[in-house]
Formats: C-alpha cells, sequence, structure tokens
C-alpha cells in the first residue's frame, strides 16, 4: 500500500469517526453531559466537552456524585446552540437569525434555538436585524467564558473576516460597546482586530453621530480610537505601522 493510499484511509476513517460521534450526539446514543439553557437543552457528551473546555472540566469536577448537567442560566440559547457545534466540528456556521425565518439563508440547529441577538444586554437588544458581526463578537466571549481558547481563535478570525465584507456604521457601534463591555482590557485579540477598519473608515466614523456618543460613553475604546486614529496607518507604512502596534 503506497503512503497516499494510507493517508487516504486515515482520513477516510477520522471523517467516519467523526461523524459517528455526530450521529450519536443527534440520537443522543451515550450523551452523559445535558446542556440546559432558558427552555433549551443539548444532549452531549461529557468528553467532548471536557475536551475542549477547562470550565466544564471544573464543573464536571464539583458535580460528582450529582446529576451531571449544565445549564448556561442568562446566555442566548441560539448562541450556546452554536457552542455545540463547535464542540463536535470545531466550527459554527455564521447564519443569524432575527424575526421571521424568511431571512435565513438555511435553517440549522442553531436557528431552531431562537434570536442570535436576543440578550439581557442593552446594546445587542436594540439590533434591528440580523449582524454577523454581532454574531461572532458574541463567539468570541462565549470561548472566553467557557475557557475554549481555540474557539475565541476561530470567532476572532471570522470577526475580521466580516469586517471587511459585512461592515456597516449602524451596526459597528453596538457591536464595538458590546466588545468592550464584555472583554478584559487585557484581551486584545478582537479588540485590536477592530484597528484597520477604524482606520479605513475614519472620515465616516468622525461624522456619525450615534459612533461619536458612543465613543464619549466609553472611555477604553475612546483611548484606542485615538492610539488608531494617530498611529501611522498600514496602508501608508506597513513597518512603521507593525512596530507602533507592537510596542517595539
Amino acid at each position: 500500500m503506497s503512503t497516499s493510499e494510507e493517508a487516504g484511509l486515515i482520513s477516510k476513517a477520522k471523517d467516519s469517526f467523526l461523524q459517528l460521534l455526530l450521529d450519536n450526539r443527534k440520537s443522543g446514543d451515550f450523551t452523559d453531559f445535558p446542556i440546559t439553557c432558558d427552555k433549551s437543552e443539548w444532549k452531549v457528551h461529557r468528553i467532548v466537552a471536557c475536551s475542549h473546555s477547562k470550565y466544564f472540566r471544573r464543573m464536571e469536577s464539583f458535580q460528582e456524585g450529582q446529576t451531571k448537567k449544565i445549564d448556561m442560566e442568562g446566555q442566548t440559547p441560539a448562541v450556546i446552540a452554536k457552542l455545540v457545534d463547535y464542540l463536535y466540528k470545531c466550527d459554527y456556521d455564521d447564519c443569524v437569525y432575527h424575526g421571521d425565518s424568511s431571512q435565513v439563508e438555511h435553517q440549522t440547529e442553531s436557528e431552531e434555538h431562537g434570536d442570535i441577538n436576543t440578550s439581557h444586554d442593552e446594546a445587542a437588544s436594540r439590533n434591528s436585524r440580523p449582524s454577523k458581526l454581532a454574531l461572532h463578537a458574541r463567539m468570541y466571549v462565549t470561548g472566553d467564558m467557557y475557557c475554549i481558547d481555540q474557539l475565541k481563535l476561530l470567532a476572532k478570525a471570522k470577526f475580521s473576516a466580516a469586517l471587511v465584507k459585512d461592515w456597516d456604521k449602524e451596526d459597528l457601534s453596538d457591536v464595538i460597546r458590546f466588545i468592550y463591555d464584555n472583554t478584559r482590557s487585557d484581551d486584545r485579540e478582537i479588540r485590536e482586530s477592530l484597528v484597520p477598519t477604524l482606520v479605513r473608515h475614519k472620515e465616516t466614523l468622525r461624522s456619525d453621530n450615534i459612533f461619536m456618543n458612543m465613543v464619549e460613553t466609553h472611555g477604553e475604546f475612546a483611548k484606542d480610537l485615538i492610539n488608531a486614529w494617530t498611529d501611522p496607518t498600514p496602508e501608508d507604512s506597513p513597518k512603521e505601522f507593525l512596530q507602533v502596534r507592537m510596542g517595539m
């Protein structure tokens, strides 16, 4: 058997195993770690959840001898559905649902659990339409909350891509507010990803009252914005820009 044939068989075996895992999750076979949020419940395998998340691992050890159940009270069911998807696929779709199902490109398990923008925080509740930026920001915060570093990295990459493809000044203010209200000041990953957009659309944002009002109420973001608007831009001088951003 050639090396390429062997590699092909190994790849197929891995794909088959992952599909079996997904099938078992869907059927509920061997699941032993239910996750609940509001009125929704997901049947999950403990070994899968705890392998991804230090948070779940700690919760599992605290519940020794008790019914294994994680209640994500106060979270958004549609976001938790995407979190569970990530546990099994190492990915999540960026389909968002808001209002009626006619706005959904394709119905997935995540969308069955409601509005991706539904939450108890004021910033997200003001959104009047689906927002991929808001979704990826939420997934980043969710990854941080449940100690899933690889989910944070994926959400940040998707967020950065959405900033280029789906940028909208009306949406941006609420998303920035959410990010700065829900991430630590030393967690710079997703905050830094805003810089190219802030620089690229500087003049548009400066003349936007909603954006500038948000700046006035968020001092931490105001400091970062000043740095972004006064530093050399990556377009003008890539090397100098990186030296300034990295403190070199």
